[in-house]
């Protein structure tokens, strides 16, 4: 719920510390917008914090102050956030405000023996069409109780006792308990209550996976968004703390951090599926041709090695194997195929967002018929998939409806089929790996849920998304801080932030890890930290961790290269030489070293220096423009005319179409160097009709200078440099 609007006027002053003017400027809006209830809650505040005064002006003793203080500023604040939500709800939450008005409120007992009727029927009865009726109702009072869950604005000790009960009772499926947990985490988004969040504490210990790794997901999120609310309230703090002391705690919270950056890498994911592996294996002509299989070449033995080749060089091979790596780490890669199967009527319900696929949901009883059993294969592909989320379960069951009765039949046998084929092979690692149910699995496929209603579901523009939140570290005021902020987490999430290439997060972790484990600081780390700098294009910071990776891990040439690279980028070419000497020295057969070493010789002017680098290179690689260019300018430089002549002649004749009115005017400079002006015209002619077609907006007569400024020194009477511009302007006008 947009938690913004709750964020007004009046709750700075909490901030600052300035409690009793909150309760004069909130008394006033409570009684202006005559909302009597709240009025009567905040008056016996008001007079608590009055007393509280009172004994502090006359200097009385009271140990339970503090406590009291800021019991007082957490019931306040609660009533703060239902004025706001009575204010402008109407108006900034309408979507919301319409569903709070149109629910039905029962007491939570009620609901929980209709979840327990509904459990109880369907293991007593067998017959179709009570099952869909059961399906049916079931299905509308869970919404009802979602919706209510939801929509309440807090609860006392009574309704949370009720709420306890929904957890702890062994009859209501697994799944109308996720969705309860998830109705609760909603209503804790929309306006903080410690007694909800107790309750998911309590959750987070239930037996079943799912129902605990959603209830952990929804304490990880509020802790972040409700970060600065958390501490004025003693009872939730506590429970954190201790739920903080196991390690196993911890290493979850971690988890859900990092799947929920991972998420965040969904829309890029999207982009690379539709703009390059989708397109560039339908415009392969390959793919159109892909080979089959004809009825009478079926067999075991049978697979022609030509199409693993086909495979290979169409570029199908490579992603898949891209696709598979994404779906082993945890990246959500069907969010664009499913996107557009959200919008059957099922998905404008908002409780359906955050059900777990169910069976015995009714329109899914309908399409793949009564659970149990080994008839059914569409269910059973469906329910052992861990690739795909609730969501997208949903959305696969909806699109088979429209797939005509035959085509069904048909895809149920081969779906039969291939489930029988799974079985026969269940003990192979790979399969047991892909069908276990892990947490890390639930807590994907709940991310992935999560990541479809804060981007799809049709009234998204009234909830804020947690996930730019959870992406960035924890500020210390959240009280899950110092789970996170141990060593292995923080090294998993700066991990997954470089790999993601989100570098100044990764700085952000590092900061984190520098300030409260320096100690953990050590080579590996700091090649990392420069890395993240040096992608930044921070040149200095990431010297500066280089050089200290270097001493706690000398002679690494992945810091030397690094380091070599930074200080060319800054231009300091002298020391950028000095490293890629080491690290030639440790890989002598590594030309792109040679290159660089060269162009730091070239940069610094020691042309001499440098020519026997690139003679290497251009041994190797005689192709390479790059080379042969800066071979004809080292030689040009250091006076030898006859030796830079022959390489500028090659650039032309080998790379004519990469030819420049500058190497033009170098090779006009070799032969004015020989004493032949004629040439030396020419080129310079050749050169200005080039220089034309570039589009430099700069007077040829200009460029011309510039390598007279360099060739001046090579002159044996410095006053005949200056007749070459006015000679050439002759010779041109005679041409």
């Amino acid at each position: 719920m947009k938690t913004d609007i709750l964020s007004n006027g009046r709750a700075y002053l909490i901030d600052q510390q300035q409690f009793y003017p909150f309760l004069e400027t909130l008394q006033r809006e409570v009684r202006e917008a005559q909302l009597t209830e709240l009025e009567y809650e905040l008056s016996g505040i008001v007079h608590t914090y009055e007393a509280l005064l009172d004994y502090y002006e006359q200097g009385i003793a009271d140990p339970e102050r503090h406590r009291v203080y800021r019991q007082l500023v957490g019931q306040a604040l609660q009533i703060s956030d239902r004025c706001t939500i009575a204010l402008h709800g109407a108006k900034e939450l309408p979507y919301y405000t319409a569903q709070q008005r149109s629910v039905r409120r029962e007491p939570i007992q009620t609901y929980c023996q209709q979840l327990e009727a509904f459990a109880d029927g369907i293991k007593a009865t067998r017959d179709p069409e009570q099952l869909k009726q059961l399906a049916a109702t079931h299905d509308k009072q869970l919404a009802a109780l979602f919706a209510d869950l939801w929509t309440q604005d807090r609860w006392n000790a009574t309704t949370a006792a009720e709420a306890d009960k929904l957890l702890l009772s062994p009859t209501i499926t697994t799944a109308d308990q996720c969705t309860i947990v998830s109705a609760v985490t909603l209503s804790l988004l929309r306006m903080f209550d410690p007694l909800k969040m107790l309750f998911l504490c309590d959750a987070y210990y239930h037996p079943q996976t799912p129902v605990s790794m959603r209830a952990l997901v929804g304490i990880v999120i509020i802790s972040y968004c409700w970060a600065s609310r958390m501490h004025w309230y003693s009872e939730v703090q506590s429970r954190l703390s201790l739920l903080s002391e196991d390690p196993l705690f911890s290493e979850q919270v971690c988890e859900v951090v990092l799947q929920f950056t991972r998420s965040t890498n969904t829309e890029e994911i999207e982009r690379k599926m539709r703009e390059e592996i989708i397109p560039g294996l339908m415009k392969n002509p390959k793919l159109r041709q892909m080979p089959g299989i004809t009825k009478d070449e079926q067999g075991t033995d049978d697979i022609n090695p030509e199409w693993e080749q086909w495979m290979h060089e169409s570029g199908l091979e490579e992603s898949m194997r891209e696709i598979t790596e994404w779906q082993m780490e945890g990246a959500d890669v069907n969010m664009s195929t499913f996107a557009q199967l959200k919008r059957y009527p099922f998905f404008y319900t908002i409780m359906n967002w955050f059900r777990p696929f169910d069976l015995w949901q009714a329109d899914i009883l309908s399409i793949v018929g009564t659970p149990g059993g080994d008839s059914n294969p569409l269910a059973s592909t469906v329910l052992q998939s861990n690739f795909m989320c609730d969501s997208d379960k949903y959305s696969f069951c909806y699109a088979i409806r429209e797939i005509p009765q035959m085509q069904r039949d048909a895809m149920m046998a081969q779906l039969e089929e291939q489930n029988k084929a799974m079985k026969e092979h269940a003990d192979m690692p790979d399969l047991k790996r892909l069908s276990k149910q892990t947490t890390q699995s639930v807590m994907r496929q709940y991310a992935q849920n999560l990541y479809r209603f804060y981007v799809l579901f049709p009234n998204v523009q009234e909830f804020d998304n947690p996930f730019s939140r959870l992406i960035s570290y924890p500020k210390f005021d959240n009280p899950l801080y110092d789970s996170i902020v141990q060593p292995t987490n923080l090294f998993k999430l700066i991990g997954l932030n470089i790999k993601q290439k989100d570098y100044p997060r990764a700085i952000d972790f590092f900061s984190l890890l520098q300030q409260h484990h320096p100690e953990s600081m050590e080579a590996t780390q700091l090649q990392q930290l420069g890395l993240c700098y040096q992608k930044m294009k921070r040149y200095d910071a990431a010297i500066e961790a280089y050089t200290k990776a270097d001493l706690l891990k000398p002679d690494s040439y992945w810091t030397v290269h690094h380091l070599a690279q930074c200080h060319r980028e800054k231009g300091n070419y002298k020391k950028a030489f000095q490293y890629y000497e080491i690290a030639e020295s440790m890989k002598p057969d590594n030309l792109s070293l040679t290159y660089h070493a060269a162009e730091a010789l070239f940069e610094m002017n020691h042309y001499e220096a440098a020519i026997p680098r690139l003679h290497k290179l251009d041994y190797h690689h005689p192709e390479s423009l790059k080379v042969v260019r800066m071979l004809a300018d080292s030689y040009l430089l250091t006076g030898k005319a006859q030796q830079a002549v022959r390489y500028y002649e090659r650039i032309a004749q080998e790379h004519a179409d990469e030819l420049t009115s500058g190497d033009l005017r170098n090779m006009a400079c070799c032969y004015w160097l020989m004493g032949d002006r004629k040439r030396c015209f020419e080129h310079l002619l050749l050169g200005e009709k080039l220089y034309s077609e570039e589009l430099t907006g700069e007077p040829y007569a200009d460029a011309v200078a510039a390598e007279m400024e360099f060739i001046e020194r090579f002159a044996t009477n410095k006053e005949e440099v200056a007749f070459l511009y006015d000679a050439y302007c002759r010779y041109k006008k005679k041409q």
